[in-house]
């Protein structure tokens, strides 16, 4: 704003009668010409050019619009004393076991169980049958050869994270025309009608 304004007083403050060129602090230059359409040889504004109005001193930090508020700092700012905790009571003096409703069952006994984690579960990889023929056709898995699930791994078929093993899924079964040979940890049934 105190830019704006010295820029403006120095504007109007520019004799136009000889034609010259007036640097204004760092950020603003003003060039002046000689006009043959004036009778009287006056001298008209060429233009100028303005720089960034940014310093290096007007940078600071992404200051929050709302501060953090300070409790228990005098009467004066509204949060002293008990800092809005009120008078007396459990809530006034600590902080109780998380879960802890005042004595009342709480909300983690009032539900029911329900189901259970099986502890013997299994997590297989999913790899289509349909990826395996891409990957055939492309040169990257030689059919001939055994397919183990470390040739899978480095062809990308399949993740890197190999927990349980692979199942073989029979999705696009009817691109593979010829024999192959898998080593499988689980398949679905319909991947029994492949050629052999």
């Amino acid at each position: 704003m105190i830019r704006r304004r010295l820029l403006s007083s120095l504007l109007s403050s520019i004799p136009l009668s000889t034609p010259k060129t007036t640097s204004i602090s760092t950020f603003t230059a003003i060039q002046t010409f000689k006009d043959s359409n004036f009778s009287n040889g006056a001298s008209g504004f060429m233009g100028f050019r303005a720089y960034s109005l940014l310093s290096l001193n007007d940078l600071r930090d992404n200051v929050p619009r709302k501060q953090k508020t300070r409790k228990g700092r005098g009467i004066g700012s509204g949060k002293g004393k008990t800092a809005g905790r009120g008078h007396k009571g459990q809530k006034a003096r600590g902080t109780m076991k998380f879960g802890f409703e005042g004595g009342q069952t709480p909300m983690r006994r009032r539900l029911p169980k329900r189901g259970f984690k099986n502890p013997f579960s299994l997590t297989f990889q999913p790899v289509g049958l349909g990826k395996i023929a891409k990957l055939i056709n492309a040169g990257k898995i030689d059919s001939h050869e055994l397919i183990t699930m470390k040739t899978l791994k480095d062809t990308g078929a399949i993740g890197k994270q190999i927990k349980d093993g692979v199942r073989l899924m029979g999705r696009g079964a009817e691109k593979i025309q010829w024999p192959i040979h898998l080593e499988e940890h689980s398949y679905f049934p319909n991947i029994s009608r492949l050629p052999t």
